[in-house]
């Protein structure tokens, strides 16, 4: 029981109840985290479409001569 004790009044010294100022804060951070990891790998993808766009394009005329001398 004694241990119980020992928590409860660490909870009440330490432990405070967020504001819903703190609360709302905490929520528009984490909607710009999501947002930014959407962001983030947007970009990865378009990054690699676009390089895989690149190498086609600049791999097409040596398949073109292949297929000439075959």
């Amino acid at each position: 029981m004694n241990h119980l004790k020992n928590v409860w009044e660490w909870l009440t010294n330490h432990w405070v109840m967020p504001t819903p100022a703190e609360l709302i804060a905490e929520e528009l951070i984490q909607a710009q985290r999501t947002k930014l990891r959407h962001q983030s790998s947007m970009e990865y993808h378009t990054a690699l479409v676009s390089y895989n766009v690149a190498r086609i394009k600049r791999l097409e005329p040596l398949t073109a001569k292949q297929e000439v001398v075959e």
